[in-house]
């Protein structure tokens, strides 16, 4: 039996600024700390979208597709801090892994398919609670996406889990996203407003990954 696998992972550095950096002194009109965020954020999605180039070369999606769809996106799922947090943290990453055999049967590593949000909270029991569950049925493939938020301390991490299987091939979707300041409330009134675009995010990643799995070809020794 022939199995083939591939994982590709994509990581942001965590983007860490502080009102000072945004501060100067000899400047009378010093940028806001949300333009110095753009500005460093902007090269930071481009690295991004580019280790995805080889999922969306699996999946059949042209980079410049990708970039208009998921771009605008990634820099939504990037918090905007209140002008009195003066100091923040935020990083996410994505790993995809997927497998297929050449005989029809079933790869190693099969993970159970959750029916609902409540078998999503007994699985991941440590990763708080569900803000997204959604079941996966689409070419064949059947499978599940459960997303989950919890706030530990001065930090918030949202992470969302997927798995997908067919007869003979199937994949796991990881995306993680974290935010951090120096106080519990406001991490909170940093990372609530930008669930919903990290959700939106991770849907899309997690179709992607499904879409390259769906297109994948075992080739031969």
């Amino acid at each position: 039996m022939t199995k083939t696998g591939s994982l590709i992972a994509v990581a942001c550095a965590a983007l860490i600024l502080s009102a000072a950096s945004a501060a100067h002194a000899q400047d009378p009109s010093p940028p806001s700390e949300t333009e110095v965020a753009m500005d460093q954020i902007a090269p930071m999605l481009g690295q991004l979208l580019e280790k995805l180039r080889p999922l969306a070369e699996a999946a059949g999606v042209a980079m410049p597709e990708l970039i208009d769809d998921i771009g605008p996106m990634m820099r939504a799922a990037f918090p905007t801090p209140a002008e009195d947090i003066e100091s923040w943290a935020f990083g996410l990453d994505f790993e995809n892994t997927d497998s297929v055999t050449d005989n029809g049967s079933a790869p190693e590593g099969r993970e159970p398919i959750l029916e609902d949000a409540q078998a999503c909270a007994a699985r991941y029991p440590e990763e708080g609670s569900v803000v997204h569950f959604r079941r996966i049925r689409r070419d064949g493939m059947t499978g599940h996406q459960c997303v989950l938020r919890r706030y530990d301390g001065d930090m918030g991490t949202l992470i969302s889990q997927s798995y997908a299987e067919g007869v003979d091939r199937h994949m796991v979707a990881t995306y993680k996203a974290a935010a951090s300041t120096n106080d519990p409330e406001d991490t909170r009134a940093l990372m609530e407003p930008a669930v919903e675009a990290n959700v939106a995010l991770a849907i899309t990643l997690a179709d992607l990954s499904l879409d390259a799995l769906i297109r994948k070809e075992v080739q031969a020794d």
